[in-house]
This record gives C-alpha cells, sequence and structure tokens, in this order.
C-alpha cells in the first residue's frame, strides 16, 4: 500500500477514535445525571477533551527458566504452610 493510503486510513481512524470518546462522553454525562437508580453508583462525567485514548500494553513474556523459579518458590510456600497445618502426633 502506499503511504498517502496509509495516512488516509490512520486520519479516518484518529477522526473515528474522537468521535467515539465524544459519544462516551456523553453517555457518562447521562449516567451522571440520573445517578445510581440500580444501586450502581453513578459514573463521573468526563469532557470528550480529557478523555485519553486507551493504550494497550504488550504482554510480558517470562522466561521457562523464570516460570520454573516462581513454580518452585510456590511449592515450597505451599510446603511450608501445609507443614504447619499438619497436627503434631
Amino acid at each position: 500500500m502506499s503511504n498517502q493510503v496509509i495516512n488516509a486510513a490512520v486520519q479516518q481512524l484518529k477522526l473515528e477514535h474522537i468521535r467515539l470518546c465524544k459519544e462516551l462522553a456523553r453517555i457518562d454525562e447521562a449516567l451522571s445525571v440520573l445517578g445510581n437508580f440500580d444501586g450502581v453508583p453513578a459514573v463521573p462525567a468526563k469532557s470528550a477533551r480529557t478523555a485519553k485514548p486507551v493504550v494497550v500494553k504488550a504482554k510480558r513474556k517470562i522466561s521457562a527458566a523464570a516460570r520454573k523459579k516462581m513454580s518452585d518458590a510456590a511449592r515450597a510456600r505451599w510446603a511450608a504452610r501445609k507443614k504447619e497445618k499438619l497436627p503434631a502426633k
């Protein structure tokens, strides 16, 4: 794809993001006006200008060695706890 097509797609996505943020702000405002009729606290209203875009963080990858260390440590904790709970005979 050409850069022009990609730039147009990015621009369109940015406009859609702005539109959705404004829509969410209107919904939040309506909820705050309605209050908590069903026992659930109302959502505080946010203006579309202060709404920040959602950033999805990449999951951290844990090596097999690190997972094994964590597993061994957990087993040791469980064994120690089980040993404490056993009644003396």
